[in-house]
């Protein structure tokens, strides 16, 4: 994002996935704010994907051209291409590279185009 200044921030939080993206406040997220990038890196023993997914397409903290990436075991298979947000929206994968057990989906939401060289829908 950018700051009051003009500059660029960033943000890391260490906090419970779903607990950070359906109540910001209470891991200290202002409810208004809006991230350019959302990374999610879920114990893979412990968490529920589609609910993941489901929490990260609505969540209050994502925007258009919001571009989450997601970690998950290769053991799982492949996450969805297409997942719809309670808005009519959608966040959409563009991405998926695996690096040995681990592969990142990266997904866009509600692209509009602005991300031209980030944005290709490709399904792999």
């Amino acid at each position: 994002g950018i700051g009051d200044e003009g500059e660029p921030t960033a943000r890391a939080v260490c906090a419970d996935a779903f607990r950070a993206l359906r109540q910001p406040e209470s891991v200290g997220i202002s409810p208004d704010a809006k991230y350019d990038i959302v990374t999610l890196c879920p114990p893979y023993e412990e968490i529920v994907y589609a609910e993941l997914l489901e929490a990260v397409a609505n969540t209050a903290l994502v925007t258009e051209d919001t571009i989450v990436m997601v970690e998950y075991p290769v053991e799982l298979g492949s996450l969805p291409h297409v997942i719809g947000r309670e808005d009519g929206g959608v966040l959409v994968g563009i991405r998926n590279r695996r690096y040995g057990r681990t592969v990142i989906a990266m997904y866009i939401v509600n692209p509009t185009g602005e991300r031209e060289d980030t944005a290709e829908s490709r399904p792999e």
